[in-house]
């Protein structure tokens, strides 16, 4: 048995103490053994088959991790990133309408500036690494990031903000308590994870099992709330769940080690070890901050903010070229321009679903229980189902093949909404309910799970050994910050369009809009596909070494495993999973 830590002083974990995880008797550590039915099982054995499974999973679990493992990971990815990340999204559009009273170019470009922190993620993660805040390279950070979250939702809660830029910056607050804690949480079980090898499907059930059962209680009570009453009131709730990971984290349940002493200032060998990288986080983190920064100060002038986003974007996309391996560089390119090309108009399209007859006559008019709640259990149900099918019959493709084909099912899927714009589905006599919940609600989510999974599981080939953790919240940053890019251009093409979304209402050129944004801009990146992704199946292997990152070299040893495929490529979906999902409206 490997020695652990107890609660120390202040807390959190202290070296030679008590272990933080503690085995079940009569299963040997690390043992995956999942339950099956008996031979000859009758109807007692079926009936009961859901509890003795389930039972079985959380023994495992617990017998590798332990008990306060599991409260930590819990409270992490069913409430702080599970409902709360989930509530951030979903409550945005009728705060906007409701609270702000704003239209939904204001509203997209207040979202934009909210999810700045998921693009500094790199950054979060050398600081963290270098610097160990109050003895703790994890812990503390969490803290700290936590009393700013909660701050932030008690300032949304007890104060009437009237200003978009006011709750743009408290919104930002909060999604940095929700990245910094998820970042940190993950380095931690991936760390325990290549400990204990075997255990990688049963870390991964968990972390996913949990964020979809919050994600699905913040959507069962954020519609129905949206519509009784101000949306404002929801940021109640949601102070106390931000405030919940500090328990955990306080009692060590984390298992953070306190460095020893002596050892309390900055690690300059570990940012000297591999500068570029470095350099490349922080140099990232100030452009998405500068574009934040930006956003507020110029709020209402979205061609400077659409100027500043694609010169950013071209800054970064020189220096990964110049600072990372080569097919690494070209990868993440391709997946970051794929989401610039899918140009996020989702401001002016949620307001013309959601706008009421004085505004749209004729139109949806759809609710928020109904567009947050509705649409969002069957979308996490066709999201699973997206799933299944990539592991069942897509994870032997190749990988270019992957990526043009989910290009084109997306573009058929963006379909779905112009019919509805045109109002072809009323022509036919299909209620636009009926329309939606059958078409853009359930092909979409699939649709971002095919898109985004080819995407998670390359770049899990393609990360060097040993630099895994920063370099995923690298590349996870970059293609996030592609997301803001894609938003800053869609706010401004709304704009250049005419289109108004508040009274008198104008959405004349919304059809067209969807169109060049959805479908047409996307199929640019169909061709890219040949030129940036790698000719390779979803079971080859990409082999780096550590000199390459540091010194940018272009070449990558390639390796190709025929004997082992199949474990091969669930390994890297399980490791591919493990790490922050793309915030993308698609993803969402």
């Amino acid at each position: 048995k490997s020695k652990g830590h107890r609660v120390g002083r202040v807390g959190m974990a202290t070296d030679g103490q008590e272990p933080y995880y503690e085995p079940i008797s009569g299963q040997e550590e690390g043992e995956e053994e999942e339950y099956t039915l008996p031979e000859g099982a009758g109807v007692g054995d079926y009936a009961a088959y859901p509890y003795r499974a389930c039972k079985n999973y959380m023994d495992r679990f617990l017998s590798n991790f332990g008990w306060r493992f599991a409260i930590q990971m819990g409270v992490m990815y069913t409430i702080v990133k599970g409902i709360l990340s989930s509530v951030i999204g979903l409550v945005q559009l009728s705060y906007c309408k409701k609270s702000l009273h704003i239209d939904g170019t204001a509203c997209q470009t207040m979202g934009a500036i909210a999810q700045t922190p998921w693009a500094i993620k790199g950054a979060i993660g050398v600081v963290s690494d270098a610097y160990p805040l109050f003895g703790y390279h994890k812990s503390s950070y969490i803290i700290v990031a936590a009393t700013l979250g909660t701050s932030a939702f008690f300032y949304l809660a007890a104060v009437p903000v009237h200003t978009a830029s006011i709750a743009a910056g408290a919104l930002f607050l909060a999604n940095y308590e929700i990245a910094t804690s998820d970042l940190l949480c993950e380095g931690k079980y991936a760390e325990l994870m290549q400990a204990k090898p075997k255990t990688g499907s049963t870390m991964v059930s968990f972390v996913w099992g949990c964020f979809q059962v919050g994600s699905l209680i913040a959507a069962l009570f954020v519609g129905p709330m949206a519509d009784a009453y101000n949306p404002q009131i929801i940021f109640w709730i949601c102070m106390p769940l931000a405030a919940s990971i500090v328990v955990p984290t306080a009692l060590g349940y984390l298992a953070d080690k306190k460095v020893p002493e002596g050892k309390e200032g900055i690690d300059w060998a570990l940012l000297q070890q591999y500068p570029k990288i470095v350099a490349f986080c922080l140099i990232m983190a100030t452009v998405a901050i500068g574009n934040a920064a930006i956003d507020i100060i110029f709020f209402d002038e979205h061609m400077w903010q659409a100027i500043y986003a694609v010169s950013a974007a071209v800054l970064l996309s020189v220096l990964a070229f110049l600072w990372l391996p080569r097919q690494l560089a070209m990868c993440n390119f391709y997946m970051f321009l794929s989401s610039v090309l899918y140009i996020n108009i989702g401001g002016a399209q949620d307001f013309w679903f959601t706008a009421d007859e004085s505004c749209v006559p004729g139109g949806p008019a759809f609710d928020y229980t109904y567009y947050n709640t509705y649409t969002a259990v069957v979308g996490a149900f066709t999201g699973w189902i997206g799933i299944l099918v990539f592991q069942a019959f897509m994870s032997g493709w190749n990988f270019r093949t992957l990526f043009w084909v989910t290009t084109l099912v997306q573009v058929v899927a963006s379909g779905f909404d112009m019919v509805m714009i045109s109002r072809w589905n009323v022509a036919l006599g299909i209620s636009d309910k009926v329309f939606y919940m059958f078409g853009d609600a359930v092909i979409a989510p699939a649709v971002g799970m095919f898109s985004a999974m080819p995407g998670l599981v390359l770049t899990s080939k393609l990360v060097p050994k040993g630099l895994e953790s920063t370099t995923y919240a690298l590349l996870a940053g970059f293609q996030n910050f592609g997301g803001v890019v894609s938003s800053q251009i869609g706010i401004y093409a709304t704009q250049a369009a005419g289109i108004k979304s508040t009274v008198p209402c104008n959405f004349d050129q919304l059809n067209t809009l969807v169109g060049v944004c959805h479908c047409l801009l996307p199929l640019l990146a169909v061709p890219l596909t040949f030129i940036l992704i790698p000719d390779k199946k979803m079971t080859d292997s990409f082999v780096t070494s550590e000199d390459e990152l540091g010194g940018g070299a272009s070449d990558y040893r390639e390796q190709t495993d025929e004997d082992d495929d199949d474990d091969d490529t669930k390994g890297d979906i399980e490791l591919a999973m493990l790490h922050e999902p793309l915030h993308s409206p698609k993803a969402e």
